[in-house]
């Protein structure tokens, strides 16, 4: 009997725990990303990173969102001196969603790329953009996120550019 009453116990606290989800407007989401190096990223062909976002829905179908994320980039086709790879990318971008169901979406965005490629002697910052499309699982999958996005930035007056493919656990 015991374990009846704890068993439904721990029922009752996640049905709970997952009906509050859905009733704030704020989310948030964290997780990993992969990411592909498609338009002048060096040699570096392939990144691993993670993600932070948040994004606050101001109707059913609109919401801002912000996301930080960050890839260091490896893959290396060429050898660096001491094994020196330092090529990263970190995003810090803003941006509107749109909603095409309750639960995919597409998103526009914009702001400042900080990055580093293997033929810089320092780091730099420059204007970042971007588009992504996902999905928000229900919550029978534990809120998951799955999103394929783009990230685009000049710099040497060369249009720049990566693929990611993320995963991230989605928390309100």
């Amino acid at each position: 009997m015991k374990k009846c009453c704890v068993g439904f116990l721990i029922l009752l606290f996640m049905g709970l725990t997952a009906g509050a989800q859905n009733k704030s407007n704020y989310s948030y989401r964290f997780g990993a990303q992969v990411a592909f190096g498609l338009s002048k990223i060096t040699n570096n062909t392939v990144g691993i990173g993670g993600l932070a976002g948040a994004e606050s829905r101001f109707s059913k179908t609109f919401a801002a969102e912000a996301e930080a994320s960050y890839i260091y980039f490896t893959g290396d086709k060429v050898n660096y001196e001491a094994a020196r790879n330092k090529a990263f990318a970190l995003p810090l971008l803003i941006g509107i969603k749109a909603y095409l169901s309750s639960q995919a979406y597409v998103s526009m965005r914009g702001g400042l790329t900080w990055f580093s490629m293997n033929d810089m002697s320092s780091s730099a910052f420059r204007p970042g953009y971007g588009i992504a499309a996902g999905i928000n699982l229900p919550k029978s999958f534990n809120r998951v996120n799955v999103q394929a996005g783009w990230t685009g930035f000049g710099y040497n007056k060369t249009q720049r550019g990566y693929a990611s493919l993320a995963a991230s656990i989605i928390i309100n």
